[in-house]
């Protein structure tokens, strides 16, 4: 939709600029009622570009974009009522500071979501609407101070066909980012439960894995029995509503990921070895506290975890997550719903 809205914007400047062209060398009979028509899809078009950038930029501005029908028509309106359309002087001046207002909005709106969606091609989009905008605003300013002169004003028209050239261009961009990173984070997200994958995972584990931080593997107790009791859809719910429930206990800093199964691996960074076994003790008893609606009946999952400190340097992080699956063998071993930590000392690199 976004881009609907700016195409359209531009074919609307497009005919406005033609009609205002052939108004002004008398070819067109009627030419005050032609005056306000190409004046109208001036003040438009800028305002329907605003509504196409700020719809490619996120969703959270569909409440303002009555504005975008409102302003048109307060100054075709107030045109018609005060008469200024007909003053050349005032009328550009007119266009002009509209085009600032929209164009300001519009790099706002750019820019104010780039927190959502971290593009490069945002700060530059978002410049280039902020340089169009002021370039508007000086020219308003030039043409109600009568300190412009013809060349002056070719030469801010010629600047202006740049900057809305780059506006294209840096739009395509950001379409273009957006879909790499849509399809990065699909190629890391896990389908069914909606946290990472291995891929993410791997992404985000340091290069080298260093003392101070620590691995957690966790098993679902008693999966294939769940599975097979309440079908795979059943079975998926499981796995989904407990990935979230463990989600939700971990720190922010803190790295959940699906690695295969019934399986997940957290990766906890700078946290000392009482601090991780707290933790591991945390997502076991948020883990039985649920119960999880499977339709016909409700179920209590529990899980098996096992944990390794990070104490010493030398290991891979394949090595260091092999430590982890013992450990969880070990407590499935010992009657599940427990926690084992692998004495990773007396491993050697």
């Amino acid at each position: 939709m976004g881009l609907g809205f700016i195409a359209l914007a531009f074919a609307m400047l497009a005919t406005g600029g033609a009609l205002a062209s052939v108004t002004e060398n008398n070819l067109l009979p009627w030419p005050g009622f032609w005056l306000y028509i190409h004046f109208s899809l001036g003040i438009g078009g800028y305002a329907i570009l605003w509504l196409g950038l700020a719809a490619l930029s996120s969703h959270s501005w569909r409440r303002y974009r009555i504005i975008a029908f409102i302003i048109p028509i307060l100054w075709l309106l107030s045109g018609i009522w005060s008469g200024f359309v007909m003053q050349n002087t005032l009328r550009a001046a007119a266009f002009h500071f509209n085009s600032f207002f929209f164009l300001l909005a519009a790099s706002f709106c750019i820019w104010q979501d780039r927190h959502i969606e971290p593009l490069c091609s945002r700060w530059l989009l978002s410049l280039i609407l902020l340089g169009s905008a002021l370039l508007y605003g000086g020219e308003c300013y030039w043409i109600l101070a009568g300190a412009w002169t013809v060349q002056e004003i070719a030469w801010a028209f010629f600047a202006q066909i740049i900057c809305n050239f780059s506006l294209v261009l840096f739009v395509l961009t950001m379409l273009s980012e957006r879909a790499a990173f849509q399809l990065k984070q699909a190629s890391e997200r896990d389908e069914l439960t909606g946290i990472g994958n291995r891929r993410f995972l791997f992404a985000r584990l340091p290069p080298l894995a260093q003392p101070g931080s620590a691995i957690i593997m966790i098993d679902v107790d008693h999966f294939k029995r769940a599975n097979d009791t309440f079908g795979h859809l059943g079975g998926d719910r499981l796995l989904a509503v407990t990935a979230q429930t463990l989600q939700r206990v971990l720190r922010a800093v803190d790295v959940m990921a699906r690695f295969g199964g019934e399986e997940f691996v957290v990766f906890l960074p700078d946290i000392s070895t009482q601090d991780a076994r707290e933790m591991a003790e945390r997502l076991r008893c948020e883990a039985a506290a649920q119960e999880i609606d499977l339709g016909d009946a409700r179920y209590k999952v529990t899980i098996s975890i096992g944990l390794v400190c990070l104490d010493q340097p030398g290991c891979s992080w394949d090595e260091w997550i092999k430590l982890a699956d013992a450990a969880c063998y070990q407590a499935k071993q010992q009657g599940r719903n427990r926690v084992c930590q692998h004495q990773a000392a007396t491993v050697a690199p």
